[in-house]
């Protein structure tokens, strides 16, 4: 072969025309919006889901929780004291929890705390003593508002435990019923660390738990509880616990009923 004579195999290879890929990507192109369109056909055209957000139940460590602070927020301790007969007297005490003279108390102010508290309405009259030595609050139908008396010739109950444990609680559908122990102590009713603000209950004598503070003396709390806890066995069924039923309404809680359990029950 002359060497310039040319090669049909490498004429037929330079010759070749280029294959033509932009059919090939026309139709993937008309397959793939074709298949988007029918996905969006099936998305639209579907049932439409509906994300339905479960609230996680609280445990009844939670709840004892928040029914400890509610109880402790509200002033619900002074039941103890005034009976749940005596709600008018609560929501007073817990308006003028740190008010300065408050000697004039709103009757809406009252109305208000009630209805929160315990989801119900009360007929407002003159409020008696807690020891029955006359009224302490006068009600001013008038104005709605009820209108201290002036100071009563005695010390107040003390509506405020020193110590609480909680005996028990328990839930059925939409009610909590909690159980407390308390300590109470008021020298000026009784020498000893008692389960009630009247200071009949007696636990502890509280000589065995006095310590020198700053101002005076006073209930060592460190060591009474040490010595509560560690015989709690021994001491949570004498004298009285309180029986708290509270009932959900909405995202809180109510007091539906209070009661007293003596140590016989």
């Amino acid at each position: 072969m002359n060497e310039y004579e040319p090669n049909p195999k490498l004429e037929n290879l330079v010759k070749r025309p280029p294959k033509d890929y932009s059919k090939i990507f026309i139709i993937l192109g008309v397959v793939i919006g074709i298949l988007i369109f029918i996905i969006l056909i099936m998305a639209l055209s579907g049932k439409k889901v509906t994300v339905k957000e479960v609230s996680k139940k609280q445990s009844l460590d939670e709840v004892t929780l928040e029914l400890e602070d509610f109880i402790e927020v509200n002033g619900l301790d002074a039941l103890d004291a005034y009976t749940l007969d005596g709600v008018t007297r609560v929501a007073i005490d817990n308006i003028c929890e740190g008010v300065y003279n408050c000697h004039e108390i709103s009757g809406e102010a009252v109305s208000q705390y009630i209805m929160k508290t315990f989801d119900k309405e009360v007929t407002f009259s003159n409020i008696n003593c807690e020891v029955n030595d006359g009224v302490i609050y006068t009600y001013d139908s008038v104005n709605n508002k009820f209108v201290f008396t002036g100071e009563h010739p005695h010390e107040r109950l003390q509506t405020s435990p020193i110590y609480t444990k909680v005996y028990s609680i328990n839930r059925k559908d939409d009610k909590i019923t909690l159980v407390l122990n308390k300590l109470y102590y008021d020298p000026a009713r009784s020498d000893f660390i008692t389960t009630d603000p009247r200071g009949i209950n007696q636990i502890f004598n509280a000589n065995d738990y006095m310590h020198t503070t700053d101002n005076g003396e006073d209930i060592d709390l460190t060591k009474l509880k040490a010595v509560y806890e560690n015989n709690y066995d021994r001491y949570k069924n004498r004298g009285t616990r309180y029986k708290y039923t509270f009932v959900k309404k909405g995202i809180h809680y109510v007091l539906e009923k209070y009661e007293v359990i003596s140590e016989e029950e």
